[in-house]
């Protein structure tokens, strides 16, 4: 069995030390793979010099956290991957977690992705986007916390959502779904992804039992990555191939809102409304072909 892990690096050399080292502790073999986003800061000398087992990727470009994924995800298919687990840079895993997953996987075959819990850096709780996740009945499977509660805790539980930090992809899911699509240039290729999977008749699984730990400092500007957001949740929404909803349909909802408020004088919504309906004017033409594509069943976005 080819266990890949693709970890995408920007000038993360905080967390270098504890993610690299976990997966040297891991219980099965694993090939390293790092894509780095042209960071300018050292990593790639430094992961040549401390952890030369790694298969280095140097892009000469920052690619985001999709498009740079997506080389992984090609290197390791076109190696004979069984399996790909996507870890974050900020991300380390416990020795046996990998194992696990893999386990898990080989008896419930019908999930496309499985994610371990997401701990916080000090192991102190759940990272805290995660238990939104599992607060909510609308998005993961209720009977998980009755089971905690009675002590009955199965390997794996159904979720809607739970975030790319630490993914188990198996080959299927890769060859079927494909890499991530590159509309998304940062947050929302996740959302975009999993909605993918449901649609070519996957599921998404969590496993209380396996522990990824997820250390979730930022150090984007809190104004851009709320732009940024408000971007990507929006293209998320347009581009989900489950859905019914079509850009230009969208686009004239945006558009009458903006009509509303500002009819209302509400100056600062209505701004934002037209804002969105012209972000989805722009990415048009975009939208319609991800669409088109997302639904066909093969390595999309990986060839």
């Amino acid at each position: 069995m080819k266990l890949f892990v693709i970890i995408v690096t920007y000038k993360g050399q905080q967390w270098y030390d504890r993610c690299f080292t976990s997966l040297r502790e891991s219980t099965i073999p694993v090939q390293t793979v790092v894509v780095d986003n042209a960071s300018n800061d050292g990593t790639a000398e430094y992961i040549k010099e401390h952890y030369p087992e790694i298969h280095l990727i140097e892009s000469k470009e920052n690619l985001g956290f999709g498009r740079a994924n997506n080389i992984g995800m090609r290197y390791a298919l076109e190696n004979g991957c069984d399996y790909v687990f996507l870890l974050n840079q900020d991300a380390w895993v416990e020795a046996d977690t990998l194992e696990k997953l893999v386990d898990i996987h080989l008896k419930h075959s019908e999930y496309g992705i499985l994610s371990p819990i997401h701990l916080n850096a000090e192991k102190t709780g759940m990272e805290k986007g995660l238990v939104k996740c599992l607060d909510d009945s609308r998005v993961t499977d209720k009977a998980l916390f009755e089971d905690l509660y009675f002590g009955r805790l199965k390997e794996v539980y159904d979720t809607r959502y739970v975030n790319a930090a630490a993914w188990l992809l198996p080959r299927k899911t890769l060859e079927t779904v494909g890499g991530f699509d590159p509309i998304f240039s940062h947050y929302g290729e996740d959302d975009n992804y999993l909605h993918r999977v449901k649609y070519h008749k996957m599921k998404t699984g969590i496993c209380p039992m396996c522990v990824a730990v997820h250390d979730t400092v930022r150090r984007i500007s809190s104004t851009d990555k709320k732009v940024q957001t408000k971007d990507s949740v929006l293209l998320a929404e347009v581009t989900d191939i489950n859905s019914q909803v079509s850009v230009g349909r969208l686009c004239f909802y945006h558009f009458r809102k903006a009509l509303s408020k500002l009819l209302l004088l509400n100056t600062s919504q209505a701004k934002s409304h037209w804002q969105d309906c012209c972000f989805l004017r722009k990415n048009a033409k975009a939208i319609k072909y991800s669409r088109r594509v997302n639904v066909l069943s093969g390595r999309n976005w990986l060839s």
